[in-house]
């Protein structure tokens, strides 16, 4: 890995219709990332990058032209490029890798990053995961259903994945609904990372999203539990430098955005 620091961030969720501009949001994204590059080796995207991503053999979806290219300039200059799958964009093949020169992880993967130990993940692979959202998981997943659902034309992929999407985000961010949810997947994902713990007491960090909330929580003397926020609500990252890891916020023209 070249020399420098480490990004991370996750659910960005570009094209979602429940921002008022998605592509304000867009072009944040895309500021920060050429602000970065100047001292970033690595950054990690860990999951929901777009609100609904699905590549056909010779097709991908329309927009994100600017996000997609600033990612293709980071990768010619050496810097490496994660892209954990989400939840809303599990539909990822050989597009990114081929094109961009992403790595895909479809997985929670363990790594060492500048001498710590880090186990990364979207979030929603372990920990609470109620039936129905196992089944429907398993379903996006097969590769029969995922050959089927190709047959059909993308007029109607879309328009049909957008509005459940937009449905789901109005639901989801429910003011009766959100807390007990947030809190119920956070102490989840906190007992799964302390369970981890006293198999592979080497770990120092657990990074995950998925939750759109701002945790960062020691769980022993020499490890914490980072949930990293989101790109609707907080434009939030985690920066790793090799001695601290922080939780931050862009500064887009001399302002942080929050």
């Amino acid at each position: 890995m070249p020399s420098g620091k480490i990004y991370f961030a996750s659910d960005i969720h570009l094209g979602n219709r429940y921002l008022e501009n998605p592509m304000d949001a867009e072009k944040k994204l895309v500021q920060w990332l050429d602000d970065i590059k100047k001292d970033a080796a690595a950054v990690y995207f860990l999951g929901d990058v777009f609100d609904y991503w699905y590549e056909y053999k010779y097709v991908v979806p329309r927009g994100h032209v600017r996000f997609l290219g600033k990612l293709a300039e980071l990768s010619d200059s050496g810097i490496e490029i994660h892209l954990f799958t989400g939840n809303h964009d599990i539909w990822m093949f050989d597009y990114f890798p081929k094109e961009i020169g992403a790595i895909i992880h479809r997985e929670p993967l363990t790594i060492n990053l500048l001498g710590k130990n880090f186990f990364l993940g979207h979030g929603d692979e372990i920990g609470y995961r109620p039936f129905k959202y196992r089944f429907i998981q398993s379903i996006f997943r097969n590769r029969i259903c995922q050959f089927l659902y190709a047959t059909i034309h993308p007029r109607w992929t879309f328009g049909f994945a957008r509005r459940w999407s937009l449905s789901s985000r109005k639901n989801g961010l429910a003011a009766e609904r959100l807390q007990e949810t947030q809190a119920r997947n956070a102490k989840a994902l906190e007992e799964f990372a302390i369970s981890y713990l006293h198999a592979h007491p080497d770990t120092n960090f657990f990074l995950f999203g998925h939750l759109h909330v701002l945790i960062d929580k020691a769980l022993t003397p020499k490890a914490r539990l980072l949930i990293i926020g989101d790109w609707m609500r907080y434009f939030s990252y985690a920066e790793w430098d090799g001695e601290k890891l922080e939780l931050k916020f862009p500064i887009i023209n001399g302002k942080i955005i929050k």
